[in-house]
């Protein structure tokens, strides 16, 4: 861990000169970013250093900001969102058995070198703020969707390979994408983003694509699109995903053309 930096004006030019600095320093092609409403003493500082330690991610080059007016940041260079968002449980876990966590955590990432402008600084500052009650809720800022307004699409399959393939193929058509490896992950992951395509796999370890479906579909005020995307073949299993809700069925292997025109006929 680098020491922590002192605290100083909590105001969204401190901050936005903070993690350019230590942006460019680090020299990493991805940042993750995490703010929390909360007040550290130098102990729990120093604990909240040996959490992020234990984790099983390269976070020795994190950093601890605490800035006045309650505001704490954690850089995580080389972190990509499923990362921040892991990180963000186990900080969001110690500040409830700490009894410090009274509001919300945001999580945000900057990826190929893009640094966070004043605007998006701004912006974090105001959402975490501004969604009081919402309390303990794991907010998440993306600067692309928002500038951009992006169709956001989950994708959640254990196969790595076909989860880069639809994250590229997607990523290249103008939409936002995240990806998730299991159905634990992917139901985490949509609680946050609450996306308007989720596109699964039905074998899934943990919770299977049809626990996925059946969660996402209890679910109150979401209109999400579900696309399943399988090898799974039985017409009886597909039948089964109709009934409980998909918009679309595509088998394995699929054409990336026929996935994309029938990815927009659902987001249109």
């Amino acid at each position: 861990m680098l020491p922590h930096i002192s605290k100083g004006a909590a105001d969204s030019l401190r901050l936005s000169i903070l993690i350019n600095k230590a942006m460019m320093e680090s020299n990493q092609p991805a940042f993750g970013l995490l703010l929390v409403e909360c007040s550290l003493t130098e102990e729990q500082l120093k604990e909240l250093d040996a959490v992020l330690e234990q984790m099983d991610l390269n976070l020795q080059k994190s950093i601890v900001f605490e800035l006045e007016r309650g505001l704490l940041s954690i850089l995580l260079p080389d972190q990509k969102l499923h990362a921040t968002h892991y990180v963000s449980l186990q900080v969001k876990q110690f500040l409830q058995e700490e009894q410090l966590l009274g509001g919300n955590i945001l999580i945000a990432n900057f990826s190929g070198f893009a640094m966070p402008a004043d605007s998006d600084i701004e912006a974090m500052i105001g959402m975490l703020r501004e969604e009081v009650d919402r309390e303990n809720t794991i907010l998440i800022y993306n600067p692309q969707e928002v500038k951009n307004n992006k169709s956001t699409i989950l994708i959640i399959d254990e196969d790595e390979a076909v989860g880069e393939l639809l994250d590229s193929q997607l990523r290249m058509k103008g939409f936002q994408v995240y990806k998730a490896s299991s159905g634990e992950e992917g139901l985490r992951l949509f609680d946050i983003l609450l996306p308007d395509l989720v596109i699964t796999e039905l074998s899934l370890p943990v919770f299977d694509g049809f626990e996925v479906i059946r969660s996402i579909r209890k679910k109150m005020n979401t209109e999400c699109h579900i696309m399943v995307l399988s090898d799974n073949q039985m017409e009886k299993d597909i039948s089964i995903c109709f009934e409980m809700g998909v918009s679309d069925y595509i088998k394995k292997p699929y054409s990336p053309v026929e996935l994309e025109a029938r990815v927009r006929r659902l987001l249109e």
